[in-house]
């Protein structure tokens, strides 16, 4: 189960930096701006290059993959409070032109972050399994990371999204309420 968890955590920036390409998509004079932004995905296909690393420094106190951990999430959690703000001025939305540098620079990092915890994760799913149930961690990062992905780039839309946001607004809720309690006094 928190092998799970930890793939969905990993999935949701991969996600959010997917989700990304939409929202420049009407901001953008070429198409050239937008394929710049796919260097975002780099970090996880080059993941190979520090897993050694990874695999090798660590804490004794902490142990071989919590060293690494803990840090990583905790990193890509303050990441992740930080983007917003600098999403908001990349994009062009408070006055000024659409930077994908910054755009891709930032989210660039936060894909290193998520590479790098999926690489202690798996080697924390490989030396916690047994021999037996060793397969079923490459289930839990694809079933995972699907999930963890699915919440952070729909969620992200669907919350970016005025339209889906407004459903929710309270004058729009009272006429759809529900009469969940029967009048039993006539």
């Amino acid at each position: 189960m928190v092998l799970m968890v930890l793939y969905i955590l990993q999935g949701i920036p991969l996600g959010l930096s997917s989700s990304v390409p939409i929202l420049i998509q009407n901001k953008i004079e070429n198409y050239s701006q937008q394929a710049a932004f796919s260097i975002v995905s780099y970090p996880f296909s080059m993941k190979l290059l520090w897993a050694p690393i990874v695999d090798c420094f660590y804490s004794k106190r902490l142990g071989r993959r919590k060293t690494w951990l803990v840090p990583l999430q905790f990193a890509i959690g303050v990441v992740m409070l930080y983007i917003p703000s600098v999403v908001e001025e990349a994009l062009g939305n408070k006055g000024g032109e659409l930077n994908i540098a910054v755009l891709a620079g930032w989210f660039c990092f936060l894909t290193f972050l998520a590479a790098t915890q999926d690489i202690a994760v798996d080697g924390w799913a490989l030396t916690m399994l047994s021999k037996r149930n060793v397969g079923w961690a490459s289930t839990c990062n694809s079933v995972g990371q699907t999930i963890g992905f699915f919440f952070g780039y729909l969620g992200f839309l669907a919350l970016d999204s005025p339209m889906f946001c407004n459903m929710f607004r309270k004058e729009k809720r009272k006429k759809y309420r529900l009469r969940l309690c029967v009048d039993t006094t006539a």
